[in-house]
């Protein structure tokens, strides 16, 4: 093989190589981790998210502005999960909607708005 062809195929095993790395990177940051439920609180209140199905168990309250994820397992089964806020000037919480979760499959709950007039929303995970 002369100097030319291996700098060719040097050059070609590289630029696959770049290609193969752009494709496995390419992933958005806000990627679903399986066993991980990611809450953000984009509102101007602090958000957080509650399993019936466990007995009323929850996520940390996220404060607003920040985001944290929770480990809930790796179960397969579909379950329902209640997205709740707390009010900025006081302790109080409210309910922002209902969804369900696949926790295998990980999600994201993302949380908006504001505590005036009930003007508050939140992107849940689809299963």
């Amino acid at each position: 093989m002369t100097k030319a062809s291996k700098r060719i195929a040097a050059s070609a095993a590289a630029v696959a190589a770049m290609a193969m790395t752009a494709t496995f990177t390419a992933a958005p940051a806000s990627a679903a981790t399986s066993g991980y439920l990611e809450v953000c609180s984009f509102g101007n209140y602090a958000s957080y998210v509650q399993f019936p199905w466990r007995g009323g168990w929850s996520t940390y309250v996220v404060p607003r502005g920040t985001c944290l994820n929770t480990y809930i397992g790796t179960s397969s089964a579909i379950e329902p999960i209640q997205v709740r806020g707390i009010y900025n000037t006081s302790s109080n919480t409210f309910w922002i909607s209902n969804g369900n979760i696949r926790p295998s499959r990980g999600g994201g709950v993302d949380t908006y708005g504001t505590t005036a007039a009930n003007n508050h929303w939140a992107s849940i995970p689809s299963v």
